[in-house]
This record gives C-alpha cells, sequence and structure tokens, in this order.
C-alpha cells in the first residue's frame, strides 16, 4: 500500500511534504520522478475506484473465475467498452467502481453467469495535450503525479527560456541563425520557382517577374541573383537535354515514317510482279490447253504465284508492323511534351507550396526573436513563473472547465494544457 490513513507511507518523506509548500512540491517532484518507472504498477492506485472513466481510456478486465489472463480493452467515442460474451458497455462518465458492479450485474442479468468475480482497473490513462508556446507541443502520456511544470518539460520546455540570461542570449543567437539560413532558403526556393515558371513559358533564364508579386518583398534579391546563376545553368542543361531527347523521337519517328514509304513502293514493285507472273500463267495454262506445251510448265508458273503472292503477304504484314510503330512513337512524342509540362506544373506547385512554408516559419521565428529580445530588456530578474501561465482545459461530467494552474499543480487524465508566455510589458507594475 502507498497510502494509509494519514498520507505516504515511508516516515521520511512524509515528513518533507509536511515541512512547508516548497518541501510539499520539492517532494512531489521526486516522488513524480521515482513513481514514473512504476507506472504500470501504480495505475490502479493512481486511478481508485471513484475515478471517472472517459474516451480514450484502457481498461484492463479480467472474469476472476476463469484461467484466461487479463484482457485489455479501450474505450470508444461512443463511450462504450466491447466486452466478452457481452458486446459493447457504456462506461464513459461514469466510475471504475460503478462500472464494475454494471458488468458484474449485466452478465448474471443475461444469465452467462450466475455469480461471477470480475476485476476492472485502469491500464492507461489518456494522454495530455500540451499547447501554446511549447517547444514541442503534443499529446503525451499521463504519468501520476504529473504536473504543469513538468507537463512542460515533457513538451520540450518553453518556447523562450524565462528567467536565464544566458540561455536567452544563446537561443538569440540561435534564432538569428535560423532565420539567416531560412533566408538563403527562401531565396534559393524563388529562384527555382521562377526557373520552372520560365520553362513553362518557354524562356531560357530566370526572371524576378516569374516571383509571384506578394512574395517579392519577403525575398532576398540579392541572395536571388546569385541563386540565378545557377538556376540559369540548369535551364540551359534542361534545353539541351530536352532537345536531344525531342530529336531523337523525331528521328525515329521520320525514320518510321520512311520505312513505311519505302515498304509501301517495294509493294507496288511485287503488285505488279505478281500481276506479270499470273498472266504468264494464264498464257502458259492456254498452250497446254492447245498441247503446244507440256503440263509440267503449268506446275512451275502456279509456284511461281505462290511464292510471290506469299512475298507480298509477308511485306503487307510488315508495313502493318510499321504502321504500329509509327503510332507508337509518335504517341511516345506528343506524351513527352505533356509530361514535361505536367512535371514543370507539379515542380511549381511544390515549390510554392516550400515558400508559403518557409514563410509563416519565418514569421513565427520573428515573433518569437521579437518577444526575446523584449524579454531581454525588460524582463531581467524575474521569475519564470511569473512570465508562463498554466491555463488547462478539463472535460468533467458538467462540460468543459477553464483552470489556472500553478507549476506545481497536478493534471489529470485528458488535460489540455495551454502554455502562455506573457510578454515583458504585461507584467510590468503601473506607476
Amino acid at each position: 500500500m502507498l497510502f494509509d490513513g494519514d498520507g505516504l507511507m515511508g516516515g521520511g518523506i512524509f515528513q518533507f511534504m509536511r515541512a512547508g509548500s516548497g518541501g510539499l512540491a520539492a517532494a512531489k517532484r521526486l516522488l513524480g520522478v521515482a513513481l514514473c518507472a512504476a507506472l504500470p504498477a501504480l495505475a490502479q492506485a493512481a486511478a481508485p475506484d471513484n475515478y471517472k472513466i472517459n474516451v480514450g481510456d484502457e481498461l484492463e478486465f479480467d472474469i476472476l473465475d476463469d484461467d484466461d489472463p487479463p484482457q485489455l480493452f479501450t474505450v470508444g467515442r461512443d463511450g462504450m467498452v466491447q466486452l466478452p460474451f457481452i458486446g459493447g458497455m457504456p462506461v464513459a462518465a461514469i466510475s471504475v467502481g460503478d462500472a464494475r458492479k454494471l458488468i458484474r450485474h449485466t452478465y448474471v442479468e443475461r444469465e452467462i453467469f450466475v455469480s461471477p468475480a470480475v476485476e476492472l482497473s485502469i491500464a492507461s490513462f489518456r494522454p495530455v495535450f500540451v499547447l501554446g508556446d511549447v517547444r514541442d507541443p503534443g499529446n503525451y502520456d499521463f504519468q501520476p503525479f504529473l504536473t504543469a511544470e513538468q507537463a512542460v518539460g515533457l513538451a520540450g520546455g518553453a518556447a523562450i527560456s524565462a528567467n536565464n540570461e544566458e540561455a536567452r542570449v544563446l537561443e538569440r543567437r540561435n534564432l538569428e541563425g535560423t532565420l539567416s539560413s531560412l533566408e538563403y532558403d527562401l531565396a534559393l526556393l524563388a529562384a527555382q520557382y521562377a526557373r520552372v515558371q520560365a520553362r513553362l513559358k518557354g524562356e531560357d533564364s530566370v526572371r524576378w517577374a516569374n516571383v509571384p508579386q506578394d512574395v517579392r518583398p519577403g525575398v532576398n534579391r540579392e541572395l536571388f541573383d546569385e541563386h540565378k546563376i545557377n538556376e540559369d545553368q540548369i535551364i540551359t542543361l534542361e534545353i539541351g537535354d530536352t532537345t536531344a531527347r525531342r530529336l531523337l523521337l523525331g528521328e525515329a519517328v521520320s525514320e518510321a515514317e520512311e520505312r513505311i514509304s519505302l515498304l509501301n513502293q517495294r509493294e507496288d514493285v511485287l503488285a505488279q510482279a505478281l500481276e506479270v507472273t499470273r498472266s504468264e500463267l494464264a498464257r502458259i495454262e492456254d498452250l497446254v490447253a492447245r498441247e503446244l506445251v507440256p503440263k509440267a510448265d503449268v506446275n512451275v508458273r502456279v509456284l511461281a504465284v505462290t511464292r510471290a503472292e506469299d512475298i507480298l503477304l509477308e511485306l503487307r504484314e510488315e508495313r502493318s508492323a510499321a504502321r504500329v510503330q509509327l503510332a507508337t512513337l509518335r504517341g511516345q512524342l506528343s506524351q513527352f511534351d505533356a509530361e514535361r509540362e505536367k512535371t514543370l506544373v507539379s515542380e511549381s506547385q511544390r515549390y510554392w507550396s516550400d515558400i508559403k512554408k518557409l514563410l509563416s516559419t519565418r514569421a513565427s521565428l520573428e515573433d518569437r526573436l521579437g518577444l526575446l529580445r523584449q524579454w531581454m530588456s525588460a524582463a531581467r530578474g524575474l521569475e519564470s513563473s511569473l512570465l508562463i501561465e498554466f491555463q488547462v482545459r478539463r472535460r468533467e461530467a458538467e462540460g468543459v472547465k477553464n483552470l489556472i494552474l500553478q507549476p506545481f499543480d497536478e493534471l489529470v487524465p485528458g488535460d489540455l494544457l495551454v502554455v502562455v508566455v506573457k510578454p515583458p510589458e504585461s507584467l510590468k507594475e503601473p506607476g
């Protein structure tokens, strides 16, 4: 047992907590760190029977009368949990103890068990969400005794160091370096976007006019002109490559057309030769009928006609295949132009999206840098507890509550913690 009638077991910790509010806060921090490693074992102790189940909680359920191990079930968005033999059970917004009684009663009422012994506890809590002025906003696993200050630590700390002059100086330099790098990247993206636009328009060089007018004020023109040199070289290479590939396809089309023309000419010659051979066959047949030549001569002429017909048929098949090849090459030539334009449009959209993202990131960094500079000039010596406000939105049975917590106040599962950094001017005393 961790708790007895008077408080925590273990006189050292309990006496330290009773030494005052400062001792209590320190003890909570120490105890919170120590209990993180033992979270699974403490889950049930941290969530007594009066803990109200909510959507997202993971429940551990066990029918003690059988030999099957405990099973884990998650409360769905509809507040239901799917249990063996009885299906969905509404457990959201009721306590663990009441849910256990309801489940046992349902098993008995539906005559599944006569007098079952069931156990229900919280296997894992809903996560807490940390948003606002933190470095890594997001959702984090809830831990027993998790305080607002510790949750901010899980999220990477406040976005700006509050009361550490050296940290503020380093952070300012880091922000300035990031902004400088971002300015370089933004000019590069603008030059790349202008290059793609130039290619779509059939131009052979990057032009400042191809940068959208609403973006130009945010792009360093000198850096853009530096990138322009490389982008112009890329255009030259792309034009050369495109021209060469298109020329090869064009030559292949021309060769296919020439081949078909030659086959047509050859067909005309063979067709004329076939007509001559057939005429000769008719003449021989007439001579045989008049018994002027032997019948064997007819067989020779028939064989010659057959051979000529076969050659003409093969030629026509070859010409048909050549026509199919010509159609394929023409399709490839047409598709080459379409695919090239499609690729350029896709690149243009990607560069434009990256430009908008960088502009948004730069605005955020400039805001942080401006706030940091204000702190460095007006907030020296102020305590961090005065500079950072912990706002919590907590869902309860009666609705959502908005609370203001102190750094060492504990969170509950599912809390949405919004960290707000106050500007220095809001902390100055009037007069």
